[in-house]
């Protein structure tokens, strides 16, 4: 995988960079202290993962990835995947990371396996990753009226058997085991989930996953 660091500590980034490449998981294309640096130049650096500090010297974290994501839409750039860094762990920045189109975010307290761990994970484009594990610490129904609206009519357009991928997706299965309960190709589980996403004006599958839960849609 090819591997990006952007902001925070240089002895943190170092450390991990060693870990990463001394492990054979990953090459470093990428290591510095995000200073004065772009979306597009993140974009240009064609990156498999890229983890990102939260305290960016120029920006947070989140509002980078926002811009981003939305620059790689516009481009037609395909975007890879990013993690949020932070010291200390927060289920509040876990969310706003994945809010943000992030994967998950990484705490440096949890130490450096655990941070090998993440990254690896990335090598699969098609994971929801870390949101898996916090949905059931988010509250079903905790959205507003309009947007609740808004959800149903785009999910009301679904057919039968992409109804039934989402409630397989909801109900945390892979993507091989909602081919199978759904009885359709795995190519179609991933169609649908993608068409849900543009339907939701969403880039991510932990996004996806995240609005379905608030929106109580695990009750499908």
């Amino acid at each position: 995988m090819r591997v990006a660091q952007l902001g925070g500590s240089a002895t943190v980034r170092k450390a991990r960079r060693e870990a990463l490449e001394l492990g054979q998981i990953a090459q470093v294309i990428y290591d510095g202290d995000g200073f004065q640096f772009t979306t597009a130049q993140l974009l240009d650096l064609n990156f498999d993962v890229v983890i990102i500090d939260h305290r960016l010297p120029n920006t947070s974290a989140f509002d980078f990835v926002v811009a981003a994501s939305a620059l790689a839409k516009v481009t037609g750039v395909e975007l890879g995947r990013i993690l949020i860094s932070s010291q200390y762990y927060e289920l509040a920045l876990r969310l706003e990371a994945v809010e943000s189109g992030a994967v998950d975010c990484v705490f440096i307290e949890a130490g450096i396996e655990k941070f090998v761990s993440a990254v690896s994970a990335c090598a699969d484009p098609d994971t929801d990753f870390g949101i898996r594990e916090i949905l059931d610490q988010i509250p079903a129904g905790n959205v507003q009226e309009a947007e609740y609206r808004q959800a149903a009519v785009a999910l009301d357009t679904l057919d039968a058997k992409e109804a039934a991928i989402i409630k397989g997706f909801c109900e945390l299965k892979s993507d091989a085991q909602i081919a199978q309960s759904a009885q359709v190709p795995k190519l179609k589980v991933k169609n649908t989930l993608e068409k849900v996403q543009n339907l939701l004006m969403l880039n991510t599958r932990s996004q996806l996953l995240l609005k379905l839960t608030r929106l109580g849609a695990l009750a499908l």
